[in-house]
């Protein structure tokens, strides 16, 4: 059983390599330009990563238990969203007070100064 498990797992891992090296050598041997080789699989990138993303809004919206799920967890995500932004305006305001207050300090400082 051991030899066999040994068996694919050497099947697996030559496959990958094997995979790897013919994906090298085709690029390192392409008909096309870097630029344009890179142009080319981004395309087909984004369009195979356009056909997943339909296909799980499709997986999402084929269930209704599913879809109660991703409501709820997008209404606290953006609760939360909120709650940041809250927070990060209350913090911008106290700093700016800070900034008023230390450049006020400043500016007496400096009139003390020249007196």
């Amino acid at each position: 059983m051991e030899n066999q498990d040994n068996y694919y797992k050497g099947l697996f891992y030559g496959a990958v390599l094997g995979a790897a090296a013919g994906t090298i050598m085709g690029l390192l041997f392409a008909p096309n330009k870097g630029r344009e080789t890179q142009q080319i699989i981004s395309g087909k990138f984004r369009h195979a990563l356009g056909k997943a993303t339909d296909k799980a809004s499709e997986f999402y919206d084929t269930g209704t238990e599913e879809s109660i799920f991703t409501n709820e967890a997008l209404e606290r995500s953006n609760e939360i969203i909120e709650n940041a932004k809250a927070e990060a305006g209350k913090i911008l305001n106290d700093a700016n007070t800070i900034l008023r207050e230390i450049k006020t300090h400043a500016k007496g400082q400096s009139k003390t100064q020249e007196n």
